[in-house]
């Protein structure tokens, strides 16, 4: 894999052309990623079929080895009931913990204080290809 190499003595104009390059490029390879992604859950689709069809578990062959895990993993049916038992019962892991940035921008637009938060502003730069 090459290296990229930014100069720091570019100008604005030779600073933009490279980002259009750099994200061009980060673009293809990302389309790629995603078909390689598609390609690899259609091949462990299969894998998952042919196990079943063989009542196996677990096999290999000389290059790698491949074995069924099962994991139960949350399906919320009714949001509402959810947070009811959530509050009735104290039991707040049941929730990752992440604030909603557009909520909390909204409240901040209106002039509400939301206590345990305080606002911070993130830097970056936005990029459009013309």
């Amino acid at each position: 894999m090459e290296k990229i190499n930014v100069d720091e003595t570019s100008n604005i104009n030779a600073l933009i052309d490279e980002r259009a390059t750099i994200k061009a490029q980060m673009d293809g390879l990302n389309k790629r990623l995603k078909e390689f992604r598609v390609a690899l859950d259609q091949v462990d689709l299969l894998l998952l079929k042919k196990l079943d069809d063989e009542g196996l578990n677990r096999t290999a062959n000389g290059i790698a080895s491949v074995s069924i895990n099962e994991d139960t993993v949350p399906d919320v049916s009714d949001w509402d009931a959810l947070y009811e038992h959530v509050i009735a019962t104290g039991d707040f892991s049941l929730i990752q913990r992440r604030v909603s940035s557009t909520a909390y921008r909204e409240l901040l637009k209106m002039g509400e204080a939301v206590p345990g938060l305080q606002p911070r502003t993130v830097r970056r730069i936005n990029f459009r290809s013309l």
